[in-house]
């Protein structure tokens, strides 16, 4: 309500000249009058209504108020000044705390008291009574204006600043912090639903007697809590001892009045927020105004519960493998570290076994991906009833599983475990009268004799299970160091050697361009890993790419890969060279949580890049990990505007119907199916199919391997529009590729 309004108020509450001059002429005997008038509106105010907590400490303050005040009205002179100052009247009433309709009530009370001591001192002056009933509306009018639009006010800044907290616990902070200012109580309780349970969660200003209740369960239906979810509203109580809600524990921490909000979600309740006194005296009843804000703050807090909940249930399902319900590697991080510090704090072990399978490959190449998935499932059920209680099963990637041992008593005991998870695993699988035999070899380090980091104990059994499958498999290898395994000797050397090819960075990019067929212009190039060593020159990914994949520096050099590839696609993009530029990523990428938002972090960086010309590349055997998530990340960068392929197909044992699944929009046809495809037989059909189920699905198709002019021409009169491969140039330094350019321009069209 603004100036403007108030002004045609009192347009319309016309006060007269005759009016102000009544009002003036009975000050003088008014005035004296006024310190019993506040002192009999105060004690009014106090004991005829539920004001007792609202009031308290607040009285000299309020009586000097109100005093200045009521000779204010009859001053005889209402300017402008006059009623801005009726208009802080209102605002002192929010800064006191004083409730809506009790600030209505201290009108009503005051209009009564000043009419009848104007009829005492002036029985004559209908004028006067005329005038001071105008006047107190007016008052009222400005002042109750001023009142509500603070309140508002605040409210407004109250939620945006609860609109800005995101974590649970502050956000139930806040708003109980709130609420208790709200209603004078002392402090807020959050109570969550668990089955037909009520247990406590967060505390906010309460004493330690009730916080001693912390680990107090009760019924879904006992107390003020399990009342108010019964009866789907807020309940409140003023007097809780002697209330049928009352439980004697609480009674017994001093709870003298409760108030419940209940708090639900989509799918039922949640919890309840209680607000409770127990030094403030509480009010009989809670001001009506309160009640609407009291809703919205458990309606607030109801949703942030609910989205806490949602993300809870999200990192669980992004933590689980969904064709086996195990926890999958994203979740070994947590697990490992966890076990490591149970052995740590209780001078225990902690075994870590790393199963392959023997024989895996066979039984889902011939007998096709269901009963493939079959096996797994099979396998991962047996280990999971194997273990024992407190043991971890954690499918790690295809056919490989971790088992976290915790606490084992002494090797033997760790041995008698290792040998019923080889006999959980030996199996065979028979369909159609064709028999094979499943096994696994398992690797196995204890910690903390092998005292290294989680992903180094995984290393470790890594290469240990390596032994074990070069001994015939359906075996285990206890890892005894890098020193004693013949093949891994200079594992521990290349390991410093990764470190410092970082620290100086001796990692370079080169790139092969990819040539479109029917154009012989270049589209696009891919990024290759290089490794610049001092001592044995330049190295190419074959040398040294499974241990650095296996190591914990693939995550900062597959971050550096993306970064540098992707600020010179946006130098080539600048200049007018529209490239499509092919990334390949590392499986240590894409196991993170948030990769998604990784990579829009990523991309913010290069503002000019088409992010549109951004492909990046996924191997078949990382990609078919685990289908569903995969596909749901893609999903998620795809709204970024990139692009993803599926590298190598035709390596592994991709089913074409999971090309689908993952939504990729392109792949890469691998060299092993391009070079036999020109003297026909199944690789020419092979590659004939996957070129018109690529056309189907609208997926752009890349061959790769293409090292002769034969096989170029081939491939497009089948209908493959682009390719790469030594034919048109082996992989070079971004420079020399643009001399590339420049040079085949007069030669065989290799430009932009």
């Amino acid at each position: 309500m603004d100036k403007t309004a108030c002004q045609q108020f009192r347009h319309l509450v016309f006060l007269s000249e005759a009016e102000r001059f009544a009002l003036n002429d009975i000050a003088e005997l008014l005035l004296p009058e006024i310190p019993a008038v506040v002192e009999e509106f105060y004690e009014r105010l106090q004991y005829e209504l539920d004001t007792v907590p609202f009031l308290e400490g607040k009285a000299s303050a309020l009586q000097k108020m109100y005093s200045r005040w009521i000779a204010s009205l009859f001053s005889g002179t209402y300017s402008e000044n006059f009623w801005d100052e009726q208009r802080q009247v209102g605002l002192r009433h929010t800064q006191f705390g004083i409730p809506h309709a009790l600030f209505l009530a201290g009108f009503a009370i005051i209009r009564d008291l000043l009419i009848g001591r104007i009829r005492i001192v002036a029985p004559d002056s209908t004028l006067a009574l005329l005038a001071i009933s105008k006047l107190l509306d007016l008052c009222q009018y400005h002042g109750g204006g001023a009142y509500v639009r603070q309140t508002e006010h605040i409210a407004v800044q109250s939620l945006r600043k609860l609109s800005q907290i995101f974590s649970p616990e502050a956000f139930f902070r806040e708003s109980a912090l709130l609420a208790c200012q709200l209603v004078k109580a002392d402090g807020a309780a959050l109570i969550l639903c668990e089955n037909d349970t009520l247990h406590y969660a967060f505390f906010e200003g309460l004493p330690v007697s009730y916080r001693e209740l912390a680990n107090h369960t009760f019924a879904k239906h006992e107390g003020v809590a399990g009342a108010a979810l019964a009866q789907g509203q807020p309940v409140y109580v003023s007097d809780y001892s002697h209330s049928p809600y009352a439980m004697s524990s609480f009674v017994a921490s001093g709870l003298r009045a409760s108030l419940a909000l209940p708090l639900w979600g989509p799918e039922g309740a949640l919890g309840v927020l209680v607000v409770s006194w127990f030094e403030t005296r509480a009010p009989n009843r809670l001001p009506e105004n309160n009640w609407d804000y009291l809703r919205l703050l458990s309606d607030m807090l109801a949703g942030i519960l609910h989205r806490a909940q949602l993300e809870t249930r999200l990192e669980s399902l992004a933590t689980r493998d969904m064709l086996t319900d195990l926890p999958n590697r994203r979740a070994l991080p947590e697990r490992m570290a966890g076990a490591m510090a149970r052995a740590d704090r209780h001078n225990s072990f902690m075994t870590l076994l790393f199963i392959d399978l023997d024989g895996f490959k066979p039984i889902n190449d011939h007998f096709g991906h269901v009963a493939g998935d079959h096996t797994l499932r099979a396998v991962a059920e047996s280990l999971r009833s194997t273990v024992r209680k407190g043991d971890t099963v954690i499918r790690y990637a295809g056919d490989e599983f971790l088992v976290i041992l915790e606490e084992p008593g002494y090797m033997a005991e760790i041995e008698a475990v290792i040998g019923r998870v080889l006999q959980a695993v030996r199996r065979d699988v028979i369909q159609d009268d064709v028999v094979f035999s499943l096994s696994a070899s398992i690797g196995v380090t204890v910690y903390p004799f092998d005292e290294f980091s989680p992903e180094m104990l995984i290393h470790h059994a890594d290469v240990a299970m390596y032994q074990a499958k070069k001994a015939g498999g359906n075996a285990w290898r206890l890892y005894e160091g890098e020193s004693k395994l013949e093949s891994d000797a200079d594992r521990g050397q290349l390991l410093r050697e990764f470190q410092r090819a970082v620290d100086q960075h001796e990692f370079c990019l080169f790139w092969q361009p990819i040539v479109d067929l029917n154009t012989l212009q270049i589209t696009g190039a891919e990024a290759l890993l290089r490794w610049q060593h001092p001592q044995k020159g330049l190295l190419v990914p074959a040398v040294f790419l499974d241990a650095l994949e296996c190591s914990p520096y693939m995550q900062i050099v597959g971050h550096w890969v993306l970064e540098t590839a992707l600020r010179q696609a946006e130098q080539w993009h600048q200049s007018g060279r529209c490239w499509d530029v092919h990334i390949n990523l590392a499986a240590a990428q894409l196991e993170k949580a948030d990769f998604s938002r990784y990579i829009e972090s990523v991309l913010s960086q290069f503002p000019r890049l088409h992010y549109n010309a951004v492909w990046l590349e996924i191997v078949e055997r990382v990609a078919l990990d685990d289908v569903m998530t995969m596909a749901a990340m893609i999903r998620s960068c795809r709204d970024l505007g990139i692009h993803f392929t599926l590298d190598d197909f035709g390596t592994g044992a991709a089913a074409i119907q999971y090309l689908a699944e993952l939504e990729c929009s392109g792949l890469k046809i691998d060299k092993s199916l391009i070079t036999p495809i020109r003297d026909g037989g199944k690789h020419h059909k092979m590659v004939c199919a996957l070129i018109d189920m690529a056309a189907a699905l609208s997926i752009d198709i890349v061959a790769e391997g293409v090292e002769d002019a034969e096989t170029a021409d081939h491939l497009r009169t089948l209908g493959v529009a682009r390719a790469q491969g030594y034919h048109f140039s082996q992989p070079i330094p971004a420079n020399d590729l643009d001399n590339l350019v420049i040079q085949s321009r007069s030669r065989i069209g290799l430009e932009c």
